[in-house]
């Protein structure tokens, strides 16, 4: 799928289309440029049974679909397989770390709780699963695999991790883009949507109790003090529509009224710059808060992308 290359790899791909039957090549329509729409019409083109997306900058070894598809071949009753993907910063083999390791807490509490358990590749899909979530969402900017992968879990399809040695890899660049992007307004209002869709999923599916309510209040918290770097672009409205997400909470009854007031607290502090120079009296605050607010400040993975294969003991 040639989402408007401009580094002539989609000239590549012809010529390997070319040679090989099994590929074939297509161009997202004009207007329709974006991640979201390329694999979804990947997904409306192919005929197979099967489905991995790889991305243009990560890597796959020669034997990986075979290998997951006698996975699949002993394990039919799944709807999807889940392997660990390997991360490298410039060149094939110059890190050891894997996106994660599996943990005794739920695929779906980690993955609300932003400890995301496998990335775009790690799935090997049943097209037919990936049809019935209906794809990738188009009105998210970022954050479209962990969107999908949510989704999966809440509707509850079977599947099965397999902890083997990484058969894709992740090329990890914090100077992307695509990085940078997601730190935008845009992006930031779609997640909050996100988060909403989200709630809403589990309360269809019977799935929203005392733990998948605290993480989607902490997502939204974060968010909103999150909105303070735009602060420059939008002046007090960046604290106005912050106060409104975190509202959603206490209007979904997500929240007591307690937390919902220290809550609102908190994102005025986080967005009073003032603090910036008066570090010591940030950092006693920032403690204060964080007792107060036990479980709904977000506290960055211990594990994802941080851990090798040999920190898992089978």
């Amino acid at each position: 799928m040639d989402d408007h290359s401009t580094d002539q790899s989609k000239l590549k791909a012809e010529k390997l289309a070319g040679i090989d039957s099994r590929i074939s090549v297509y161009t997202n329509p004009k207007g329709t440029k974006g991640a979201n729409a390329a694999r979804n019409l990947g997904l409306s083109k192919t005929e197979a049974e099967y489905v991995v997306y790889l991305d243009s900058d990560d890597l796959m070894t020669p034997e990986c679909l075979e290998n997951r598809l006698a996975d699949f071949a002993e394990h039919p009753e799944c709807a999807l397989l889940i392997y660990p993907t390997g991360l490298f910063n410039n060149v094939l083999g110059d890190s050891d770390v894997i996106c994660n390791i599996p943990s005794e807490k739920s695929d779906l509490e980690r993955f609300l709780g932003r400890d995301i358990v496998w990335l775009i590749s790690g799935p090997i899909w049943r097209r037919e699963t990936l049809l019935d979530l209906d794809g990738f969402d188009l009105n998210l900017h970022s954050q479209q695999d962990f969107d999908l992968h949510v989704r999966a879990l809440i509707k509850g399809y079977n599947y099965k991790y397999f902890h083997k040695q990484p058969d894709v890899f992740y090329r990890r660049n914090i100077e992307s883009i695509p990085r940078r992007q997601s730190q935008s307004l845009e992006h930031f209002r779609d997640r909050f949507k996100m988060q909403l869709k989200h709630h809403r999923l589990l309360m269809d599916f019977d799935k929203l109790n005392k733990n998948t309510e605290r993480l989607i209040s902490r997502s939204i918290l974060d968010l909103a003090q999150m909105m303070r770097w735009h602060m420059t672009e939008m002046g007090n409205m960046a604290l106005k529509e912050a106060e409104e997400m975190w509202a959603t909470c206490r209007e979904l009854k997500l929240v007591e009224q307690k937390e919902y007031r220290i809550g609102l607290k908190y994102i005025r502090f986080k967005h009073q710059m003032i603090y910036n120079r008066l570090p010591a009296l940030k950092r006693t605050l920032e403690k204060r808060y964080h007792k107060k607010l036990d479980g709904l400040i977000h506290h960055p993975s211990q594990t994802y992308c941080k851990v090798t294969m040999a920190d898992y003991e089978v």
